[in-house]
This record gives structure tokens, sequence and C-alpha cells, in this order.
């Protein structure tokens, strides 16, 4: 049992708590007392299974919206970037970026940037939900803008690989720069049953599969709650942390503390993602 006394009356705020791991991070950290936001693109679906905690609007693919957020905020203690995009065709966010870096990687980057005063302030933490599948991202210290925000040939499953890559090394770089000031700490899930699943379906064109996913998933790959399990202990790890289940491959088990992947793990490309990343969005990261 992980305990999250230390965040009672204390601000958390969740990018798509609104279901999966996310809402059963949520609603574990309202259990303990915790303060949670709800950071959400769908606020109608949020509120719905919101149970008394704080809904606010936000889009990771319009990088407006990320700014319109934090210029409304006014305290956080810990920010858990959770939200994510997984496959699906070529589509774009709303300044044209790939949407799955757009939303998994550079909105979350974005909110960080405009968050960390607070998060400075606070003493606070980022906590980086990553993925094995970062395991096969193909990032390297050569990477370019074009590299992020429009891939010479799009295959989805690559790109969501590099995106969980970029979570991960993002979350190290920013621990190397300011992790004495503002704890970084990545997790990954594991592989855990969610609507990530029936939305990818859905956005490949293979809506007829979803019926059977939704008998077969829950048997065979673990609870969200469970999924939900390393980003909670993420919370509580030291700065520079990787946090993840070890068994079966990393597929499920308890949170442990878990070496970095390789891919994740090379400084010369987190700091080239990182200068490529502000190039990007036009605006300091921290320092």
């Amino acid at each position: 049992m992980i305990d999250l006394r230390p965040w009672r009356d204390r601000t958390v705020v969740i990018t798509g708590g609104n279901s999966g791991i996310g809402l059963q991070a949520a609603l574990a950290l309202k259990a303990a007392g915790a303060d949670v936001v709800l950071a959400c693109r769908d606020t109608t679906r949020a509120a719905a299974v919101a149970q008394g905690m704080a809904v606010r609007e936000l889009d990771l693919a319009d990088l407006d919206s990320v700014e319109a957020f934090a210029d409304r905020t006014d305290r956080v203690d810990a920010l858990i970037c959770n939200a994510g995009v997984m496959g699906g065709p070529l589509l774009g966010t709303v300044q044209g970026h790939e949407r799955q870096m757009g939303t998994n990687h550079l909105g979350h980057a974005a909110l960080i940037a405009r968050l960390f005063p607070l998060l400075e302030q606070s003493r606070g933490r980022v906590v980086l939900v990553s993925s094995i599948a970062a395991r096969g991202g193909s990032l390297g210290p050569q990477l370019t803008v074009d590299d992020l925000v429009s891939p010479p040939a799009y295959l989805s499953q690559k790109v969501y690989s590099n995106t969980k890559q970029a979570n991960l090394l993002f979350a190290q770089e920013l621990h190397r720069r300011v992790g004495d000031r503002v704890a970084s700490v990545a997790c990954h899930p594991g592989v855990s049953w969610t609507n990530l699943f029936l939305r990818q379906l859905e956005d490949e064109g293979r809506g007829w599969l979803v019926p059977v996913a939704k008998v077969l998933g829950p048997i065979f790959l673990q609870p969200a709650k469970a999924g939900a399990q390393p980003t909670l202990r993420a919370l509580l790890e030291p700065s520079g942390s990787f946090i993840g289940p070890k068994r079966f491959n990393q597929v499920r088990g308890p949170a442990e503390v878990l070496d970095v992947y390789t891919t994740g793990s090379d400084p010369a490309t987190a700091a080239r993602l990182w200068d490529v990343t502000e190039q990007i969005l036009q605006i300091p990261l921290p320092h």
C-alpha cells in the first residue's frame, strides 16, 4: 500500500485524469486528502467522474489552451503528466504539429514550463508517465525539429514509441537541470486495460474489434487501478527515479524503482531534445 499522506492538503494537477490510470491515481490522492485538479480536454466527461474534485479545461494539442490553463493556475505542488494519444492516423495539433508528439511531449513540456514558477515556489514535483514502448524509440542526438513535428515517414506505433521515449528523456533532463529545486520522476504503468486501446482501434478504422477487445482486454491486461500504482509511487521517490512494474518483462506487477531504459538515458539525446523542444515551443524551458 502506497502511503500518500504527505500529499494531504496539497494541490495535484493530473492531465487526462478523467479515465484510466489517471482517474485511479486521482481517486487515490483524493482519498488521501489531496486537492486534485483534473485537467482534461473533455470537461463534461471529467465532471461526470470527478466526485468532488476540481475540473478544468486543458487541451494539450493546443498550445494556446496550455498557456490559458497556466495563466488561471495559482497553486500546484505536483504536476502529473498523464494524458496521452496512442496510434491512429496522421493528424495535426492546432499549431500544425503531429498530434501524438504534440500531445504527449510538446504539450506537456509547454505545461511544465508555464507552471514551473509555481512548482519551484512550492518545491514541488513533476511526474511524467512514459511507457514500455519507450524502449522502441529511435530519437537520437541528431534529431531535428521535423523529427518531432512532421516525421518524414509516419508509422503510428513508431511515433508513439518516440513520444514515450521523449517523455523519459525529458524527465531525466529536467532532473539534471532543476532536480535540486523541483523533483522530476518518470514512471510507466506496464500494460493496463484502459480506454486508450479502444480509442486506438477506432482511430485506426478497426472499430469492429472493439466488442472483442472489451471482453478480452480485462482478462489479459492488469486493471487501471494497478496501472496507477507507479504514478502514485513516483510522487514519493527521489528526483531522477524511474518507477514501474518489473515482472513479465515489465508488463505487470508491483511498482518498483527501475533502471532507466537505454533509449531514455543518453544525456546527449536528452539535451538535444530539450533544445529542439525550446525551438518549437518558442518559450524558455526551466533552467
